[in-house]
């Protein structure tokens, strides 16, 4: 029993050196009296910890049945030996004074970065901040973080700031939202959130905001500028791609990345709000249908080819269907096959509810063909798996495409294909059937269609492009009956979507009327179509507007030199109060999270 004596006194001297609790908050039994008297001495810790707060600081036993801990349910993992927050040790000796309490040192934190007129927390490169340092704490996003210091930083600024609606978090090297797991929890009104010049990598890492339990119902802008994620959408030409996976996740967002949320995006990020909607199609979700300039028409056979064509994917299929080793003669020996896999079921075909209309949808996965590798160079970034979807030579595809799943294609149904097909020259491509064969001429073929496939039988829409050339008189694929052999072949694979996709005169047509256009939030203009340089002229009163609010907006603009529409913006989303509007324009000024295109040029 000495040891027991011993202990227990250091370990409550040590979590008393941190701050992390207080004198009177855990008793240690030692007389064996109290209300733990009686539990042995790991009954006794597991009854500390569960009483504890996420960041380690006792609070008062219940004094009463209405007394409510606000640390109800959370419970730290730092209070094993050797387990720190920051640099204050729960097992040795901290860096800063013994008398430093850590709570104390966060609120103060807060507090300096707080905007009460802004409603305003900033929390940029929290790992410069001056008081977090001479604690010796590191923040969520710097190397050797506490897990729990992010619990302990929204649950405090809960508690202080009831009216704060916009956090920012920009430039703290976030490579996970871990930390942000409990923002929603004690930041329930959170409207404005920015992470700018972080380190996420991935769209799936802003799944940890946008889940039901520990999301942000609120939330209504979102900056993601500066990370990863972003960058490589804008390097790689694919801006409406991310837009629109990022708003599949926060369909409620009116702002992204300081652009407003256009009517067309917001009607789709509809699409994937729920699927226990009572009426489907995109009428439901208010998608206002694109007009285009040319019609859809029906698929083309160049002349010369219109023999070969018809023939040849008949016979394809069809031995793709029973028996693919039979395919082995029609790729030359220099062919190339390719698949790539798009795993976003089209807005549209999801409106329409074709996975729960139809009777074996759901038994449909992807799972064996992304286990083969795929060549979606806008999803798949594992060289790897990029390499494994390419396959050279006759017996190299065959082999592979045995491994895919058995299939069924509707040769019977014309009207499930859409065939083009042309000739081009081989001088430019100069595309070789042997090491020692080269064609003078090249048959494009691109084919739109639909297969059944095995066990599931659920159905999949497909486009397979093939690039063929004249078989030699004495090749075996002439001895088989194959008219040409395949040089390169490219297949995708698709969720399915009515054929209708690609019916001649499906599409609407003509001059596109004002719903057609890319308009923005109510309120407020894409920055896009913001002018650039100012006129002589007063800006027209935007669609909407009173003339009180036109005159705010003119007003603001003069004050701030922010182009008119960006006046209007900051206007509306303070709920058209000018003083209100001018704290959170110098507030985001400061710190420089206002774009140069808001401002007119000079």
């Amino acid at each position: 029993m000495p040891k027991r004596t011993q202990r227990q006194p250091l370990a409550a001297s040590a979590l008393r050196s941190a701050g992390l609790m207080d004198d009177t908050a855990m008793r240690m039994d030692e007389d064996g009296t109290g209300p733990n008297a009686g539990l042995s001495r790991a009954q006794r810790r597991k009854l500390a910890r569960q009483a504890a707060d996420p960041v380690g600081r006792r609070q008062a036993q219940r004094v009463g049945k209405g007394a409510v801990n606000i640390n109800a349910g959370t419970r730290p993992a730092n209070m094993r030996k050797g387990k720190t927050l920051g640099a204050h040790s729960l097992t040795k000796t901290p860096d800063v004074a013994p008398q430093t309490n850590v709570v104390a040192t966060l609120r103060r934190f807060l507090e300096s970065r707080w905007n009460a007129e802004a409603h305003l927390l900033n929390l940029d490169q929290m790992q410069q901040d001056p008081i977090l340092a001479e604690a010796n704490i590191r923040p969520p996003g710097a190397p050797g973080a506490h897990r729990d210091l992010g619990t302990a930083l929204w649950k405090l600024s809960g508690e202080m700031f009831p009216s704060l609606t916009t956090l920012s978090l920009a430039g703290n090297t976030l490579s996970s939202l871990q930390p942000l797991a409990t923002l929603g929890q004690y930041v329930p009104k959170l409207a404005n959130l920015s992470l700018e010049r972080n380190e996420l990598r991935w769209v799936r890492d802003l799944d940890l905001l946008a889940s039901k339990k520990q999301g942000l119902p609120a939330l209504q802008e979102l900056v993601l500028l500066g990370n990863p994620m972003q960058q490589h959408a804008m390097e790689s030409g694919n801006e409406d791609g991310y837009r629109r996976d990022v708003l599949a996740k926060f369909s409620d967002l009116r702002i992204l990345d300081m652009k407003p949320v256009t009517d067309i995006e917001h009607g789709f990020s509809q699409l994937f709000k729920g699927r226990n909607a009572k009426k489907a199609g995109p009428e439901a979700a208010k998608v206002p249908l694109r007009r285009f300039p040319l019609q859809i028409k029906a698929g083309f056979i160049d002349g010369d080819a219109s023999q070969v064509v018809p023939e040849f994917l008949s016979t394809f299929f069809a031995t793709y269907d029973q028996d693919r080793s039979q395919l082995a003669p029609v790729y030359s020996a220099n062919a190339r096959f390719s698949y790539s896999i798009n795993s976003s079921p089209p807005p549209r075909a999801r409106a329409e509810r074709l996975v729960h209309t139809l009777p074996n949808q759901k038994s449909l996965t992807l799972d064996k063909y992304m286990e083969l590798g795929s060549r979606n160079i806008l999803r798949t970034h594992n060289t790897k798996a990029l390499l494994r979807s390419l396959h050279h030579g006759s017996d190299a595809i065959v082999a592979f495409l045995q491994r895919l799943p058995k299939t069924t294609h509707p040769l019977h149904d014309a009207s499930k294909f859409v065939v083009d097909a042309w000739l081009l020259p081989n001088v430019d491509v100069k595309a070789q059937t042997s090491a020692s064969e080269r064609p003078d001429a090249l048959l494009f073929i691109n084919v739109h269609g639909e297969f059944t496939e095995a066990p599931s039988q659920g159905v999949r829409s497909f486009d397979r492009a093939f690039v063929v050339a004249p078989a030699a008189p004495t090749s075996e694929a002439v001895q088989r009956g194959w008219p040409c052999v395949i040089v390169s072949d490219m297949l995708t694979l698709r969720h399915y979507s009515l054929a209708s996709a690609f019916a001649p005169d499906s599409l609407p047509t003509g001059q596109e009327g004002p719903t057609m256009a890319a308009q923005s939030v109510p309120g407020a203009v894409p920055p896009a179509i913001a002018p650039a340089t100012t006129t002589a002229a007063e800006p027209m009163p935007m669609p909407g507007l009173t003339p009180e609010q036109h005159a705010l907006s003119l007003q603001l603009a003069a004050q701030t030199k922010l182009t008119y529409p960006f006046a209007v913006q900051c206007l509306s989303e303070n709920g058209w109060d000018m003083s209100r509007a001018m704290a959170v324009f110098t507030s985001l000024q400061a710190v420089g999270s206002i774009p140069r295109e808001a401002f007119v040029s000079t």
